[in-house]
Order: structure tokens, then C-alpha cells, then sequence
């Protein structure tokens, strides 16, 4: 059982509580925004994410997932994916994300590699979607889930779950190392954990940047595998009931000027990237695309996961100071 139900920010135990309290305390324009490529925006608020989790429960309950029982997830940037996270969460069992398959050219090595990392999770169940379902037999013929192969889009009709929460120091999500020297290794990751570390990004940014004349909001084109998208930027806008717009990170890659335009539109004060995203706007966004936006929102322009480029900086602010 948990500690009890939140009353305030920052204040649940576990991501099973803080989603509840999201869905109570998040005004109408509080929630997630997903665009997808055409830059095109779907919305749920924060209550819609919380009935949807928890029917996903029910229908993970149903497939014979249980408590403690690890999830994988192969899918995209999409609204759905939190359907299929925080369904894994409101039961108790363990997501686990894994990042889809990109190259067509090389999915044998996307295999043998995934292969690998469900085994390492002693994954129970895997969540696909349906364009990874199309290509995931050979996938299957390496490692079968004791519960199969759950498509995401049944999740969004299983019966609402009214079985027990998490509690704080059980575990909340299994998330792999980049795998960028050796191979990737699943990491063991407690809600009081992930929980505490969000705080602490929210803690500090809060202190730099205190809510006075406007309110906190995202956004982010890092993966949902990565520690930086999810626990960085997706935990802290649930644990505060703030409204969060995501983009794929191919959308970023191919065109990453929508970023910025993201952060123009939607107003946002907190937008997070690894270094190479800052030089790579300033050498590839057009005057036509500089001349639309507007950049004054912004107060927190995180720049981490790798080392940092000085100059890089100093081009990315020269280039956009013109856009506030």
C-alpha cells in the first residue's frame, strides 16, 4: 500500500499517486500534447491520462500480468504510450522501455539486441504497436513473453483495475543504459527514487526561475527510453499537474526547427536537449523559420547527456537572440 493520497505538488509517494492527484487537482489546459509529424497536436488532459492508465491496468490484469511483473514497450512518441506506462504503473507491474526499431535495413541487429535486453528484463508481457507488430516475428522467434505480445491499441478498453497501488520502494520502471561502449544494462529504478530525482530538476529550476507572472510548462523532443525524456521531463509534469507537449524524436532530427516552433506556440518555460540539438538548430534553421517564432517564454534551456559545446552555445544564442 502507499503512504496515502497526495494533497498537494510534489507531494505523492508513489507515480501510481502523483497521477491520481494530477487528475484531480489539473485544470483543462493541464495534460499531455503529442505532435505528431506533420506538427499536428493531440491533447488528453491529465484526467483522460489517469482513466485510460487505469483501464490499461485492467487489461494488463486480464492478459495475466501481475504486480511486480516487468512490461516491455516498443513504441513510438504517441499519446498511447502512456496508456500502456502508466497502466503498467497503476498495477504495479514494471514498464520497461524499449526503443523501436528505426532502420528497416538493419533489423537482425535490432533483434539480437532487443532479444537481449528482454531477456536481461525477464520481460512478462511486451506492448507493440501496430506498425512494430507487422515486423516483430523474428523478434518473437528469439524470445517469446510468458503473457505474449499485447497490442496497444486493446489496452485503452480493459475494466478500470481497482486492485492495489505500488508502494514507494517498490520498483516503478526498468531503464537501460544507452549502451553507447557496452551492451545496454537494465537499471532498477524504486518510485521513491525516480520521484526523488525529478524533484530535485523541479527543485532547482523552481528556485532559478520562481513562479511569479506566468506557470511552468514543457517541452520535449527527447525519447521516452531515455531517462532524460521521461523521468526529466514527463514525471515532473505529472508530479505537478503541468501541461507537457512532446515531439517524436525523428519529427526533431528531420526538421528541427518544429522544436522551436513547439516551444513557440505552446509557450513553454522549460525546454531540455543534449548539446549537438543546440548547434544543429543554428545551422539548419531557416530565416523563414527564425522570422515565425517567438522564444520569449522560454527560461530554461537545459543542456546535458553529453559533453557541451561552448561555441556550439554561443552560435544557438546568437542565431535565436533576434527571436527573443
Amino acid at each position: 500500500m502507499t503512504e496515502g493520497p497526495a494533497t498537494g505538488p510534489g507531494e505523492a509517494a508513489t507515480l501510481a499517486d502523483a497521477l491520481s492527484w494530477a487528475a484531480s487537482a489539473a485544470r483543462g489546459s493541464d495534460g499531455l500534447r503529442v505532435l505528431d509529424r506533420r506538427e499536428r497536436p493531440r491533447f488528453r488532459g491529465w484526467s483522460e491520462v489517469h482513466d485510460r492508465a487505469v483501464r490499461a491496468a485492467g487489461a494488463l490484469a486480464a492478459a495475466g500480468v501481475a504486480p511486480g511483473d516487468r512490461v516491455a514497450l516498443i513504441l513510438p512518441t504517441s499519446l498511447d504510450f502512456f496508456d500502456a506506462f502508466f497502466g503498467s504503473i497503476m498495477l504495479g507491474a514494471v514498464p520497461t522501455p524499449l526503443y523501436p526499431p528505426i532502420r528497416l535495413g538493419r533489423l537482425d541487429e535490432y533483434f539480437d539486441k532487443t532479444r537481449t535486453m528482454l531477456a536481461a528484463a525477464d520481460a512478462a508481457a511486451l506492448v507493440v504497436d501496430s506498425r512494430v507488430s507487422r515486423i516483430i516475428g523474428r523478434l518473437l522467434e528469439r524470445w517469446t513473453p510468458r503473457c505474449g505480445v499485447l497490442p496497444l491499441a486493446a489496452l485503452a478498453s480493459g475494466p478500470p483495475w481497482t486492485g492495489a497501488r505500488p508502494a514507494p520502494d517498490d520498483l516503478a520502471m526498468v531503464q537501460f543504459s544507452s549502451g553507447t561502449t557496452v551492451a545496454p544494462k537494465p537499471v532498477s529504478l524504486t518510485h521513491r527514487q525516480v520521484l526523488a530525482n525529478s524533484r530535485a530538476i523541479v527543485h532547482e529550476l523552481f528556485r532559478a526561475w520562481p513562479e511569479t507572472d506566468f506557470e511552468h510548462s514543457g517541452v520535449s523532443w527527447l525519447p521516452l527510453y531515455h531517462d532524460m525524456g521521461l523521468i526529466g521531463c514527463v514525471f515532473p509534469a505529472v508530479d505537478r499537474a503541468r501541461p507537457l507537449t512532446l515531439l517524436p524524436p525523428e519529427l526533431f532530427l528531420a526538421r528541427p526547427g518544429a522544436w522551436l516552433r513547439a516551444i513557440s506556440t505552446y509557450k513553454a518555460t522549460i525546454s531540455p536537449a543534449p548539446d549537438f540539438a543546440y548547434s544543429l538548430c543554428a545551422e539548419r534553421v531557416t530565416d523563414d523559420e527564425l522570422a515565425g517564432l517567438d522564444l520569449s517564454s522560454w527560461r530554461a534551456a537545459l543542456d546535458g547527456a553529453e559533453p557541451i559545446s561552448p561555441s556550439g552555445l554561443r552560435s544557438f544564442i546568437d542565431r535565436f537572440a533576434p527571436a527573443g
